[in-house]
């Protein structure tokens, strides 16, 4: 509500996150990105690899479960550099946005794992 007890226009309600997903996905589409139109979802962690005793930022391998209205369940193997702090376990479940298109690709929100 506003001082004059009036309610704030919808766009008010979006919140900065939401607004930055709206943002990117306008310029994928000027762009002509491959994750332009992208489905918004999860993806869970199926399996993954462990991390070696070395190097804090490492590749890790891992199939996971992509999750999306509109989107037939489907599993994708992928590689991701991470901190080695903040591995993930099987099971993990992160927002992500994954693409129309084949072979899928899928933008997740990483940055979520040193949140936890």
């Amino acid at each position: 509500m506003t001082r004059a007890g009036q309610a704030r226009p919808a766009h008010y309600a979006r919140t900065m996150e939401e607004w930055e997903d709206d943002a990117a996905a306008t310029l994928e589409r000027l762009s002509g990105s491959k994750m332009a139109d992208a489905y918004v979802g999860t993806i869970r962690i199926l399996s993954l690899t462990p991390p070696t005793l070395r190097r804090r930022y490492q590749t890790c391998t891992m199939d996971v479960a992509l999750e999306a209205p509109g989107l037939e369940s489907e599993t994708l193997q992928t590689e991701v550099v991470l901190d080695k702090r903040y591995w993930p376990e099987v099971g993990t479940v992160l927002r992500a946005r994954i693409s129309r298109r084949k072979p899928r690709m899928i933008d997740a929100d990483w940055e979520a794992l040193a949140r936890r």
